[in-house]
Parts: structure tokens; sequence; C-alpha cells
């Protein structure tokens, strides 16, 4: 789904492994068809913003129960800033 000489998925699960860090949920967000197999990667409390109407958003459309993450589409940088406050605001209550 990636590149021959980068696949972020692997990248991605790598990094969430060998990082030395717990993450209690990754944010992923991209636009690409090149995005699609980090989103597949993604665990339920994971949460995935692609770039509504472009390439993501059609493939997750198109393949959502392959998709375990919270989608949020996204068309500005304030919607992902909002989406997050009010998802870690409803964690925290």
């Amino acid at each position: 789904m990636s590149s021959t000489n980068m696949c972020k998925g692997h990248i991605l699960a790598e990094h969430c492994q060998n990082s030395g860090v717990s993450y209690d949920v990754v944010a992923y967000v991209g636009d690409g068809t090149n995005d699609f197999c980090p989103t597949l990667r993604l665990h339920e409390t994971d949460i995935v913003f692609p770039r509504r109407s472009f390439s993501l958003d059609k493939r997750i459309a198109e393949g959502r129960d392959k998709v375990a993450a919270m989608v949020r589409p996204w068309d500005t940088g304030f919607d992902i800033m909002n989406a997050l406050k009010e998802i870690l605001t409803n964690d925290a209550a």
C-alpha cells in the first residue's frame, strides 16, 4: 500500500513498540492512499483523522469495517485541535 522504500504502517508500529513510551491513544493524521496502511494498525482506543474528501477519507469509507480506530474527518487544523480537546475532555470526565 505504500512505496517500497517506506511503509508508514511498519514505521508507526515499530515506533510504538520501540519508543520506550506507553501510548494510551495514538492520533494519526493523513490524507493520502499511503496513509491507509497505518490506519489499519490503529486500535479501538486510537483516532484517525482523514482529510475530508481526500484519498484516505474515501478508502476508509470503502473499508470502514477494517478500521478499528475512531474516525474524525477534518478540513482544517482547527477541526483536529477541537476534536482532540473534545475527546480529552470527555475522557477526563
